[in-house]
């Protein structure tokens, strides 16, 4: 299945009223967002894996669920491609402000994304240990511009991995 197919496919599952004109205008919509446009007719075993993911975040958005749930989304990642595709979550994100649920073990990717951060205990029996409100500024691709920012940001990084130490 191509990319575009895949985005396809996920509307014809999740919103079945759609007409395939509407399926397709979302679609395409979608991918440009993620910046596949050129690359919507290619099947997984051409797309990076940085662009699998994205196929993924279109599909998540394109189905307009009212909570989307995305869990570990870059882990398998490296760093340049995980911070290009934090950066381009966030821009989705604001142009549709849609509740996002994300599970990830990167503090610093908690600290990006989020406006608040649930810290769980370990393993087997995880439970929430605390609720950490992150209020910095939106939008955050800019965090390191603001001395006070970059304070802010330093306290909840050690004060979450405090919590996930003890």
């Amino acid at each position: 299945m191509t990319a575009r197919g895949n985005i396809d496919f996920g509307l014809r599952s999740a919103r079945p009223s759609l007409s395939k004109t509407e399926r397709a205008d979302i679609t395409r919509t979608h991918l440009e967002q993620v910046g596949l446009t050129d690359a919507a007719e290619r099947r997984p075993a051409r797309l990076s894996g940085g662009m699998q993911q994205r196929v993924g975040i279109a599909r998540a958005f394109a189905i307009d669920p009212p909570i989307m749930l995305l869990d570990e989304p870059f882990g398998a990642l490296d760093a340049l491609t995980r911070r290009e595709l934090q950066l381009q979550l966030l821009n989705i994100w604001e142009a549709s402000r849609r509740t996002v649920v994300m599970v990830t073990h990167d503090v610093d990717e908690a600290i990006l994304l989020s406006d608040r951060v649930l810290v769980m205990s370990k393993s087997p029996e995880a439970t929430i240990i605390t609720d950490i409100p992150v209020n910095l500024p939106r939008p955050r691709h800019e965090l390191s511009e603001d001395a006070s920012v970059e304070a802010e940001t330093t306290a909840l990084r050690k004060r979450m991995l405090h919590l996930l130490e003890h």
